[in-house]
């Protein structure tokens, strides 16, 4: 009798080893897949060691792509472009983000090769305009601040012409930038640029788009990510993996911890 507890320390051992770690074990069928790589302790006992790992190779120092379909004369589009593409994300992310705008948006290709746009032809002379200016420069650098004033200018319902001189002048767009522009609009390059925008808007993956703006994020395209469009730079901070400290989410973690919430994010 005397031996029996050891025995039943024996026998049973195993079992109350694993009921000490069933309370962390358990939880681990429940984590979210995006919390899997965001603690070393989640990654050590729930098992994720080499899909972290896989992650981490794959998008070390790698910049997050951001495709954004819009079309030119879109109320949405504008806003978004106005309010958050450029005053937001380029100008705090710029280093490590890379920025896709493609002006086709909900415009359809007729049989006859012909395009009708939702906000009539004038949008898709802009659409066009704006597919052969981006392919006119060499970097998002050039092309997402003078795209920025031109869909700022339209929203406050300035002439496109007019837009278009006053943002020229401003980001001093050589005179070679703006040849080139208006040879694509004039011969089939512009047509093609416009086909290729409708092809990539067609294909988004593995979610079509459903309206404009709509955000594709490093090549996927999901109808539940589309609510975080003014939380593009919470999700850029968790994304990004690497050796670049990004001032904006330091300060912006700071301004959490202070203020008790992540409105500072909108």
């Amino acid at each position: 009798m005397v031996r029996l507890p050891w025995l039943l320390l024996i026998a049973f051992g195993p079992f109350l080893c694993l009921a000490v770690r069933y309370g962390v074990a358990d939880k681990c069928p429940s984590i979210p897949p995006s919390l899997w790589c965001s603690s070393d302790k989640i990654i050590k006992q729930c098992g994720f060691e080499e899909h972290c790992q896989r992650f981490k190779s794959a998008t070390w120092n790698q910049r997050v792509n951001i495709t954004v379909l819009v079309e030119a004369l879109c109320p949405d589009c504008q806003q978004f472009i106005a309010n958050q593409l450029y005053p937001v994300i380029y100008k705090n992310f710029r280093d490590v983000v890379n920025i896709q705008l493609v002006p086709f948006g909900n415009a359809k290709i007729q049989p006859d090769g012909s395009i009708v746009c939702q906000h009539g032809e004038e949008e898709c002379e802009i659409n066009k305009f704006e597919s052969c200016l981006i392919n006119s420069f060499e970097s998002q650098d050039e092309y997402v601040p003078v795209i920025f004033c031109i869909e700022s200018q339209l929203k406050d319902k300035v002439a496109f012409a007019t837009a278009t001189e006053k943002c020229f002048q401003k980001f001093n767009v050589t005179e070679d930038v703006q040849r080139m522009t208006q040879s694509c609009l004039v011969s089939n390059i512009g047509a093609r640029l416009q086909k290729k925008a409708a092809d990539l808007t067609n294909s988004v993956w593995p979610d079509q788009h459903k309206f404009v703006p709509w955000v594709v994020f490093n090549g996927v395209s999901l109808t539940n990510l589309q609510v975080y469009q003014n939380q593009i730079p919470l999700l850029i901070c968790q994304w990004y993996n690497g050796d670049q400290k990004i001032s904006y989410c330091e300060s912006a973690l700071k301004e959490r911890f202070r203020a008790g919430s992540t409105n500072f994010f909108y």
